[in-house]
């Protein structure tokens, strides 16, 4: 009985003191004269402590509670991952979808400092797919090609377009990072290579068609051309703004970067009379007026490995952020300079025939033979590239992105491309992209890949192809790079 009514006084005292927010009064001081200041048997005194621990612990509950109560939500962190902390923790660098082409502030945005190796390259046309490549490379092989596969395989080209082709790589080695919170810069060397060819429909027709409905061609805008090239330079990225990912507000990021170029190689080839000359082919008769120049460039003594001459480009970068619900709008201005080169040697052949006989067409085409003009100096333009892009998280572990890069002037333009994509994180540090493109003329195609993005390590691997399957692709690409953070 004794020992219901301590416990019972306990916890009133307990629970009044936690209603009022003041602490229960302490029990009386302990009389160390008196025998009876506690219960004389154990089991009482056990009663009574336990009793005075269980009062302590509901008034610690109580000021707990209130102060929560009272405290600053701004401070009180979730540490559970909901979507946005999934999307937070990914830095802005690592939201910007990778891409097969020039990308010159790539790696400038890494807010880490490290070394990253790269290196891809892509080729495509709009008539000859994987298949037929890989006939007419076999039948090379083993010294069968014949003109007729040539002719045979000129029919696959779409009537009215012609022949395209397109190829370009590269390699970079960069060296940044961080110089404060607002301030990236990078160190990158490295080699491109560009390179396209036309073969114009009045010059496959020829081929293709015969003379059987019509009876004049061309060379038409026939020819193509060759750049490779080496590069040291430089990249700065400044941010205003918003500064962590968790920060309110928009986040503004201006780029800018300069490269000095050095042309390793250069060849140029095509028509020089106005329209590509004159082809007729009538029943009896056979007349054309051709003339075909190339143009190469020699190596330079002081440097085996370069041609004389030099180069620039400037690069730049506007990016717009909404960190928080992960919105990103994009601008990037590249390529933006010359080559200018020396020492190019000219080379011309002509064909021109008027007659009625094949043994005169055969005796006019072995007279054909290409003779020096001059050596002169040349500037190529380089492809200037202007690239749009958006990207948005939809989910906790999805964002979507979409592009346009066009060729907005110079040699070796590309053909403009749209592309949309996904980038699926089922572990933070792991994205896994797809993707679909166009490209104009060279039609639709897919894209792949994944990568690892870790503190320490990069690692990320994407490649595409245009067609519907790989076998039946008449173009591809591909992309590695790798990286260490310190």
């Amino acid at each position: 009985m004794n020992r219901a009514l301590v416990l019972a006084a306990a916890l009133a005292l307990a629970a009044a003191g936690r209603l009022a927010g003041q602490e229960p009064p302490p029990p009386p001081p302990r009389d160390t004269t008196r025998s009876d200041s506690l219960p004389a048997d154990s089991a009482r005194a056990d009663s009574l402590r336990i009793a005075i621990l269980l009062a302590d612990s509901l008034h610690a509950d109580s000021l707990r509670a209130d102060s929560l109560a009272h405290a600053d939500t701004s401070v009180i962190r979730d540490t559970t991952k909901t979507a946005s902390s999934w999307r937070i923790r990914v830095q802005s660098a690592y939201r910007r979808t990778p891409h097969l082409g020039l990308d010159p502030f790539r790696y400038a945005l890494v807010q880490h400092w490290g070394l990253v190796v790269a290196a891809g390259g892509s080729g495509v046309n709009n008539s000859l797919n994987a298949s037929d490549i890989g006939a007419l490379m076999l039948l090379g092989r083993r010294d069968s090609l014949r003109a007729e596969n040539v002719i045979d395989a000129l029919g696959l080209v779409p009537p009215g377009k012609g022949l395209l082709g397109l190829v370009q790589g590269g390699t970079t080695v960069h060296l940044g990072g961080p110089l404060g919170p607002r301030f990236n810069l990078g160190l990158t060397a490295g080699g491109r290579a560009y390179s396209s060819f036309r073969l114009d429909d009045n010059a496959v027709a020829l081929l293709r068609d015969g003379n059987g409905s019509r009876q004049n061609f061309s060379l038409g805008t026939t020819g193509g051309a060759a750049l490779a090239t080496g590069e040291v330079g430089v990249h700065a990225v400044m941010r205003f703004g918003a500064i962590a990912n968790d920060d309110p507000g928009l986040r503004v990021v201006l780029g800018v970067g300069a490269r000095r170029l050095v042309p390793l190689a250069y060849a140029r080839g095509g028509s020089t009379i106005a329209n590509g000359g004159t082809i007729r082919l009538t029943g009896d008769s056979i007349a054309a007026h051709i003339a075909v120049q190339s143009q190469f460039s020699f190596e330079s003594k002081d440097g085996p490995l370069s041609v004389q001459g030099s180069g620039a480009a400037a690069d730049l970068l506007l990016r717009l952020e909404l960190p928080r619900p992960g919105l990103a709008f994009e601008a990037t201005l590249a390529n933006l300079g010359t080559v200018y080169i020396q020492r190019v040697e000219r080379r011309l052949a002509t064909f021109d025939v008027a007659t009625t006989t094949f043994r005169e067409v055969k005796d006019s085409l072995d007279a054909a033979k290409f003779r020096v003009q001059d050596t002169t100096e040349i500037t190529v333009t380089l492809p200037r590239v202007l690239r749009l892009a958006a990207s948005a998280w939809v989910l906790p572990m999805l964002q979507l992105d979409a592009s346009y890069t066009g060729a907005v002037s110079g040699d070796f333009t590309a053909p403009a491309i749209i592309e949309a994509g996904a980038t699926l994180r089922l572990l933070r540090w792991l994205p896994l992209r797809v993707g679909i493109v166009r490209a104009g003329d060279y039609g639709n195609g897919f894209t792949a890949g994944f990568g690892i993005e870790t503190r320490v390590l990069y690692l990320d691997v994407s490649g595409g192809f245009y067609g519907s399957a790989p076998k039946t692709a008449t173009g591809g690409g591909a992309r590695v790079e790798f990286g260490l953070f310190f």
